[in-house]
């Protein structure tokens, strides 16, 4: 290979990984501090420090959906004349069983699963088309595989955290049943998140359609 040859494929190498920025290096930055953030998280509590997160501790919350009014606000609270103010009470508990624990730890560990497979999947993405070139059928399908991910993984996070917190709630309200309305009544549809996943996987279907046509256009030249 001729030194034009090498020095056009090094500038074309170099023009396609600026492609990637600057969400390559948001994402190695925030992909490395998540997990020593979950390595701090899970070696902290067994070396005694307090740095660590205190998954499953005694201490649960759960806050209730439902809103009520109430005119007995004092201090910094205290609404204006004719203004009324809604609140939601929230459920704590210091002396929480292993079940209340387990629902609490469920409650928000599937949304942190679903960061972390998605920065992993970017990852990946970022590294391979910033070694084998952005253009290519493997980087179009590492964004497919991470626009699946983040569609089914937002829904799956949602209905799973919703009712992690249904039935977290209903072993600290009296009145409060866990039933198929509390749960779905608890959720909030992740519509974001569903909308960006679908757009990630059309414009996979796009990446991968132009890397076709450029294939094509290779062989015919």
């Amino acid at each position: 290979m001729s030194a034009e040859v090498q020095s056009s494929k090094s500038h074309g190498d170099r023009a396609e990984a600026r492609l990637l920025e600057p969400v390559a290096t948001v994402v190695r930055v925030v992909y490395r501090l998540f997990l020593a953030g979950l390595v701090v998280g899970a070696v902290g509590p067994l070396v005694g420090t307090k740095l660590g997160l205190a998954w499953g501790g005694p201490h649960v919350c759960a806050e209730s959906r439902s809103q009520f009014s109430g005119d007995g606000f004092t201090g910094m609270f205290r609404p204006h004349a004719g203004v009324e103010v809604m609140a939601r009470p929230s459920y704590c508990t210091d002396h929480a069983d292993s079940a209340q624990r387990l629902f609490d730890f469920l409650g928000g560990f599937p949304s942190l699963l679903l960061v972390l497979g998605i920065l992993f999947l970017l990852d990946r993405l970022i590294h391979g088309a910033s070694r084998q070139g952005v253009f290519t059928a493997r980087t179009a399908k590492h964004l497919r595989v991470a626009g699946w991910w983040l569609l089914l993984g937002c829904l799956v996070a949602d209905v799973v955290e919703a009712g992690a917190h249904a039935a977290l709630l209903a072993t600290l309200a009296q009145d409060y049943t866990f039933n198929v309305d509390t749960w779905l009544g608890t959720g909030q549809p992740p519509y974001a998140l569903v909308f960006t996943a679908l757009g990630i996987l059309t414009f996979a279907r796009i990446m991968r359609a132009g890397v076709a046509m450029r294939e094509d256009l290779e062989g015919t030249v």
